[in-house]
């Protein structure tokens, strides 16, 4: 059994923790976690697009 989320499983953690964090100020480090785990991911997915733009335009020049 696998123990990744996929991104959508943790926007979807997001609403649901942020509801709870309303209710019960308990739940705001899970929030900030999982806060910091989507951007994590974002800043994964925009190195990644750099790397492309990189190799594209050494592709174009050659």
């Amino acid at each position: 059994m696998s123990s990744d989320v996929t991104l959508n499983e943790l926007n979807h953690m997001h609403r649901v923790v942020a509801q709870l964090v309303l209710a019960d100020s308990v739940y705001l480090p899970i929030f900030e976690r999982i806060e910091h785990e989507l951007a994590t991911w974002q800043s994964r997915d925009r190195a990644i697009d750099r790397a492309r733009v990189l190799l594209a335009g050494y592709k174009a020049a050659a």
